[in-house]
This record gives structure tokens, sequence and C-alpha cells, in this order.
């Protein structure tokens, strides 16, 4: 079976995405950037897990950390998708004040802690279990891994047999 259109460019999106990312991380950091890269893989990487939720039952019924890292990124999308998305943040460097002796780490754009997302509009819209998905599998992780973890997850499901990613 070949991969749909619709597939077809979401996984090139999603793949292209986590390119500007990679390019907005080196050689200088660009926090403002690699936010919207980011947003865009997460925007991606949840159409192809919505669509294939929908049009393959067999997608449903798959275990391990791929089905609840895909659940967490929908929540931080969901949560960022009607505000403005201060999803993530960018750690490390040299920061004020300076303290001795002197470390310097380095800048990193991490996920931020769910406490620091933005608020659902109403009551009706909290997901307590995606929350908890985002603080177990991203919350305060880089970016970039979870990304390549997202990545990864899609690659596995298109090696499956039956795949609508083929």
């Amino acid at each position: 079976m070949s991969t749909p259109p619709l597939y077809r460019l979401a996984l090139n999106a999603f793949q292209d995405a986590r390119e500007r990312l990679d390019e907005s991380l080196h050689p200088v950091i660009d926090s403002g950037r690699a936010l919207v890269s980011t947003m865009e893989a997460a925007y991606w990487a949840n159409v192809l897990d919505l669509r294939l939720g929908e049009d393959d039952p067999s997608y449903k019924r798959l275990n391990g950390d791929g089905p609840e890292l895909m659940r967490a990124l929908r929540f931080v999308r969901n949560r960022a998708a009607h505000q403005l998305p201060l999803v993530v943040e960018p750690t490390g460097g040299i920061r004020a004040p300076l303290v001795f002796p002197l470390t310097v780490e380095p800048v990193v754009i991490r996920w931020v802690s769910a406490s620091s997302l933005p608020l659902p509009a109403e009551e009706r819209h909290r997901n307590l279990k995606g929350e908890a998905l985002y603080v177990k599998r991203i919350e305060g992780r880089e970016v970039r891994d979870v990304l390549k973890d997202v990545g990864r997850w899609l690659t596995t499901e298109q090696s499956r047999p039956g795949s609508l990613l083929k």
C-alpha cells in the first residue's frame, strides 16, 4: 500500500520542522525560531496521530511509549493552540547574578513545566490524563530529544506491517 498524499505531506512537514528546529539551535540559539519549529512539529505529529487513530483501528491498540508520548504532545499542542504557545524555554548559558565558581551550562531549549503552560480557556477543556503524561514524558526535557522520540515512534509505525504510513 502506498502512503496517501495527506500522510506523506504530514510526515514530510514533521521532518522539515525538526530540521528547521536543528537549524535554529545551531550555531546560535534562536529561541523564537525554535518555538515556531517546535509547535509546527507538534502540530504535524498530532495530525498524523489523530488521522492514524481514525483511519487504522489497529493503530489505537498499539502499546509502548509512543502512544503516551503522542498524547502528551497533543496535550501541550492543545494547551497552546489558542493562546501564545509559550511552551518552551531556553536554559543554561550565563545568567545573572553570577555565582562563583562560575559554571556555564550549554544553552538548550526545554519544554516548560506543566504549571507554566497557559491554562485552558474553559474548565471543560482540562485534560488531567494528558497533563500527567506531559509531566511524565515531556516536561523539562530538551525539545530536540522529545521530537527525536516522536520521530522514532513514527518511523516504527511506518515499518509496522499494514501501516498507513508505508
